[in-house]
């Protein structure tokens, strides 16, 4: 009996690591959907076509910067602790502003070439009490190399309006949603 749940054990295990190699990820964060989704370059590589690339409107995944914003999010438990440069989880985010985009981020929200985002107006608090401050911006144009990235699922993600641009490289691939509930 001991022998057969140790091998079961294994056998997950091993086909938790195998699915994970393949880009499947678990979403456990408030900013879009709990779900698995697939990240795009483990999908490209299964299907045997060349990788797309991340377009402004895609889901992107991302390895957050080593920067004092995203120490104290995962401090205040905004986002889980983890691999990235910043010692938290890859995060997953809305691409909506790209080079030469016009980006206004105030205390009514974020704008992107003049159109104001959906659940986009900065918190002044945090759920325990805590202030947040918006990262002001006021008709900021995109440089070549940074993107904007939010949730237009959630009005309390971490995202741009508090961290503001971040360089492109920071995306690591598009995620797709496979399964999700809320």
């Amino acid at each position: 009996m001991v022998r057969r749940l140790a091998i079961a054990l294994v056998a997950a295990f091993l086909l938790l690591c195998s699915a994970i190699a393949a880009g499947l990820r678990f979403n456990v964060s408030h900013s879009f959907p709990v779900g698995l989704y697939l990240t795009s370059a483990q999908l490209s590589a299964k299907l045997s076509f060349v990788g797309k690339s991340h377009d402004k409107g895609d889901l992107v995944i991302v390895d957050l910067p080593p920067l004092p914003v995203f120490a104290m999010a995962v401090d205040r438990g905004y986002i889980g602790k983890g691999y990235t440069p910043a010692g938290c989880v890859p995060l997953i985010k809305r691409l909506v502003g790209v080079a030469g985009d016009r980006v206004t981020i105030d205390s009514a929200g974020v704008e992107v070439n003049d159109v104001r985002l959906i659940n986009s107006a900065p918190l002044t608090k945090d759920a325990a009490g805590r202030p947040l401050h918006f990262y002001p911006l006021q008709n900021y144009v995109l440089g070549p190399n940074e993107v904007l990235l939010m949730s237009e699922y959630s009005p309390a993600s971490f995202d741009a309006r508090y961290f503001g641009p971040l360089q492109r490289t920071t995306i690591k691939g598009v995620i797709t949603p496979l399964l999700t509930w809320n």
